[in-house]
């Protein structure tokens, strides 16, 4: 069936040796440019001058000091107005991520940005390379193991370029949790998945996966590091430390648990933020007209009703493969496409998360027999989020599918699509 796939196996190393220094260049040309990292950058330095690193201090001092619309105008306001802008909450992460990178504020912006970008760069070879070595990933062997990772770049390549364009962590957090999985050691795999939940709270999901494999140690070591990680930026500066945790826990974890709204944009393509999209007037109040939405208005109790549901819909499955011996990856898989669904703040390039399910499915595809029409489906549900790029489609279209969060709409069909193939193989297995 794949024979005609033969030759470009052959090439596969050169062709992903080009992709590779493709990539290299392009985060390499990209590194001056305004992105996520400079608030990363920013937010390390406020722990050296002591400003508050959420800068909820703007929004206060704005509270206090303008009364009437005059106000807004006043010279001696403007420099709130634009730190309320371009500072309040652009850094939404725990307190440690800012500490850890507070040597890296020695370099000037571009080098920093260059250098993360590089290690970003660093990260994804190690990823690539740590799935392709994996034996209990690939227990079939396929022939076409580097055409597999191939198809896998080209499919998550929309995800890649936006990752790299906006200089995010997200690649360095899919290795932590990778490593965390796979190392042997169970005390390094629990202070890695510690390490990734305390840059970021979703990969919190994964413990998942120790509970699976009954690896409770692991477990232990987990919450041994959780306490260490953030014992550390306490050793530095202790006051600064625990007032910033407290802000973080409030301001920042406090408002995405209870308020479906936050930052539901067009380009924000998670649960809560489709759901707000769909049925709260003002949740992108810029673009909601534009599209005739919402369909309806819902208050915000019933929109947590309806996330309920949705959760309960996508978690029986896990608690299905939960039961069943031999699911370790599709466990794996489903979860790094749940910690983009269900994050509630999910841009374009929080999708690159999809790597791993992507090469998990494709390997499992090259290795088995499959109905022509079934293959079709998961071609067409992998090409969605390229083939929805405003390269093919055009802006308007584009600005069009987005709002209408169309991939969370293909991340839902490749998630539901790897647990019937899941429940399948173990059904013919039995």
């Amino acid at each position: 069936m794949w024979k005609f796939l033969e030759p470009m196996e052959r090439q596969g190393k050169w062709i992903l040796t080009v992709l590779f220094l493709f990539l290299l260049v392009t985060s390499v040309n990209r590194s001056h440019q305004k992105s996520d990292f400079l608030d990363y950058y920013h937010a390390s330095e406020r722990w050296i001058t002591g400003d508050n690193l959420y800068r909820f201090d703007v929004a206060f001092d704005l509270q206090s000091k303008i009364k009437t619309a005059e106000d807004l105008f006043r010279p001696e306001n403007l420099p709130l107005l634009l730190a309320l802008q371009n500072e309040t909450a652009t850094y939404i992460y725990p307190p440690v991520f800012s500490f850890l990178l507070i040597p890296i504020t020695y370099l000037s912006e571009p080098n920093a940005a260059l250098v993360f970008e590089i290690v970003s760069w660093i990260s994804f070879l190690i990823l690539v390379y740590l799935l392709f070595q994996n034996k209990e990933l690939n227990l079939q062997r396929t022939k076409f193991p580097y055409l597999i990772l191939i198809l896998t770049i080209l499919f998550n390549f929309r995800f890649i370029e936006s990752h790299i364009q906006n200089n995010q962590v997200g690649i360095l957090l899919i290795l932590l949790v990778l490593v965390s999985i796979l190392v042997k050691n169970h005390f390094l795999g629990g202070f890695l998945l510690a390490l990734a939940v305390s840059i970021k709270i979703t990969p919190l999901v994964f413990l998942f996966v120790f509970v699976y494999e009954k690896k409770y140690s692991r477990i232990f070591w987990f919450l041994i590091g959780l306490v260490l990680w953030n014992v550390l930026p306490l050793v530095y500066h202790w006051d600064y430390t625990i007032q910033m945790s407290k802000e973080w826990m409030t301001e920042i974890l406090g408002n995405a648990l209870n308020n479906p709204l936050l930052r539901s944009w067009k380009n924000n393509q998670s649960l809560s933020s489709t759901l707000a999209k769909y049925f709260v007037s003002g949740a992108d109040f810029i673009n909601q007209p534009t599209y005739g939405l919402p369909f309806l208005n819902l208050s915000v109790s019933v929109l947590k009703l309806i996330q309920l549901v949705f959760i309960f819909v996508y978690g029986i499955p896990l608690l299905i493969l939960w039961r069943k011996p031999n699911q370790k990856w599709t466990i794996i898989s489903l979860l790094f496409l749940i910690s983009a669904l269900f994050s509630g703040i999910s841009w374009i390039h929080s999708y690159i998360i999809c790597l791993v399910p992507v090469y998990f499915i494709l390997n499992k595809v090259f290795s088995t027999q499959m109905e022509t029409k079934e293959l079709y489906f998961l071609i067409l549900v992998l090409c969605l989020p390229i083939f929805s790029h405003r390269t093919f489609v055009g802006q308007k279209v584009e600005s069009f599918l987005s709002m209408f969060s169309i991939l969370f709409y293909s991340t839902s069909l490749l998630y539901f699509y790897i647990v019937r193939f899941a429940l399948n193989e173990n059904k013919n297995r039995n």
